[in-house]
């Protein structure tokens, strides 16, 4: 019987492609899962990361100013950050908010500005909530407060985009 040279190419050729045929269909959707996962938004609580967000964007906290609420928005290409600061006086807070470089208050209409709901650490609604937005290089930081009923806390929201 004659010896077939190509046997030991063709063999092993063979069974690669088809085990890269079946990683290629098979994997594809994993792939496609995977891809999405990574492009659709994580919410999850996390106070440090939320403050050190804010803080890349301009928030100057300093000894004292406290988060007591922090959560972070991981998405592609946007993120963002929420977070609630207690200050140890209604005076430590409008310095935060200068240090800050945010821009004076303007009203709150609570009949028609959406806030966020108070069981998800937001402001409570009042005629006396106040709101101070800046942007910086596409970066978007806006303070909500009440300086009436609750002048030491603001409430926080960071946007990177």
């Amino acid at each position: 019987m004659a010896k077939r040279p190509w046997t030991p190419i063709v063999v092993p050729a063979v069974v690669g492609i088809v085990a890269v045929v079946a990683i290629i269909f098979g994997g594809r959707w994993a792939l496609i899962a995977w891809i999405d996962r990574g492009m659709s938004p994580h919410t999850y609580e996390d106070a440090d990361g939320a403050a050190r967000m804010a803080t890349r964007m301009g928030l100057a906290l300093i000894d004292g100013d406290e988060v007591v609420y922090g959560e972070v928005t991981s998405a592609f290409p946007d993120s963002s950050a929420y977070l609630v600061v207690q200050t140890p006086s209604p005076a430590r807070l409008s310095a935060l908010l200068a240090r800050s470089n945010f821009p004076p208050p303007t009203e709150i209409d609570t009949a028609h500005d959406r806030l966020r709901p108070t069981d998800r650490h937001g402001p409570e609604s009042s005629p006396t909530l106040v709101r101070s937005e800046r942007q910086k290089s596409g970066n978007y930081l806006t303070a909500i407060w009440d300086p009436v009923l609750r002048p030491r806390t603001v409430h926080l929201t960071a946007m990177e985009t």
